[in-house]
């Protein structure tokens, strides 16, 4: 009876002692705070999902910068006021906006918080940072671009293609990348680039308004194929320069999956943004979890592409990819039989 007390005594004695720590884990979440390009698309979801998965006690706060980038200072800010247990960016612009480069300040600005980011094509050559591994940065991320060199091989097999046309923004970093790896592309392949950069208006910003005009340009120089990179204004405005195009019947290839699933490119080679949003929520989880440094996780992209294929797209301009690469591509906006 008398041990029975006793132990009775230590259960209680444990309890009261322990739950104040339990308690305090409990209400005190790690904090993740998210700056977006454009919402919670695919990536978001996918990051969102894998935290959502992992169990782990997580605080996640969202802003939108809705494409625009004067909200940043008051962001940049908040972090510093608030100094989260992680940072995580979406895109190119919004990263580098919100971490800079690697040549313009500190290790980061924010002291000890660490970054993510997601759907950044390329970290080295905008300067972000300088290596994929071993960089010195409290940094990592995801790569959401499949090599170009892979995108214009997939390109040939499906549309024979002489002339590439590209109408860019040359404002943009990734847009100026974008057309100088295809310049070096275009002598090892044997094709023509023809460049269309975007005039600028008054304010010294690209003028959308141009675009129709610049793809008219490029039908009439008979371009066989549009290629719509990484570019945040060009895909901003993508149906604007997918409707001219098609109207023209030239194809449009794209290197992200949204202007084939929503706004009729023909096709695609990418990694699914969903995807690459899980493999950030993974780095992230090493980073929360475990403990590890930014940077000590390499910056990687998934290892398998997929190509994509906007079946009512090929419809309209009657080119269709071969079968050998139809069986195993995501076809989409497959048009009714009547």
């Amino acid at each position: 009876m008398k041990g029975l007390c006793v132990k009775k005594f230590f259960s209680v004695f444990l309890f009261f002692f322990l739950f104040p720590f339990l308690f305090a884990e409990a209400a005190s979440p790690l904090k993740v705070y998210m700056v977006l390009w454009n919402g919670c698309e695919d990536a978001c979801r996918g990051f969102l999902d894998y935290l959502k998965s992992s169990r782990l006690n997580v605080e996640i706060v969202q802003r939108n910068l809705d494409k625009k980038t004067d909200q940043i200072s008051a962001l940049i800010e908040e972090v510093k006021e608030t100094s989260p247990d992680l940072l995580v960016t979406w895109g190119t612009l919004a990263t580098l906006e919100m971490l800079g480069t690697e040549n313009n300040g500190p290790v980061s600005k924010y002291g000890a918080v660490p970054a993510l980011f997601m759907v950044v094509s390329q970290p080295v050559e905008s300067g972000l940072v300088s290596s994929l591994v071993s960089q010195g940065r409290n940094i990592t991320g995801v790569m959401h671009l499949v090599a170009l060199s892979d995108q214009l091989q997939y390109a040939r097999q499906i549309i024979p293609f002489k002339r590439l046309g590209i109408i860019y923004n040359p404002t943009e970093t990734n847009a100026q990348i974008a057309v100088q790896q295809l310049k070096h592309y275009a002598s090892l392949m044997n094709f023509d680039l023809l460049e269309k950069p975007v005039p600028l208006n008054k304010k010294k910003k690209p003028d959308a308004k141009t675009i129709t005009g610049l793809v008219s340009e490029l039908a009439e120089a008979k371009t066989d194929l549009i290629y719509l990179g990484p570019d945040a204004f060009m895909n901003t405005n993508r149906k604007i320069l997918i409707d001219a195009a098609t109207a023209f019947s030239i194809p449009v290839f794209s290197a992200s999956e949204g202007a084939v699933r929503h706004d009729n490119a023909l096709f695609a080679f990418v990694h699914r943004y969903y995807t690459v949003g899980q493999m950030a929520g993974r780095k992230a989880f090493k980073m929360l979890k475990d403990k590890i440094q930014a940077y000590d996780i390499p910056i990687e992209s998934p290892q398998r592409a997929l190509l994509v294929v906007n079946m009512t797209a090929a419809q309209k301009i009657g080119i269709y990819p071969p079968l050998s690469l139809m069986q195993n591509a995501d076809l989409i906006n497959i048009p009714e039989k009547e």
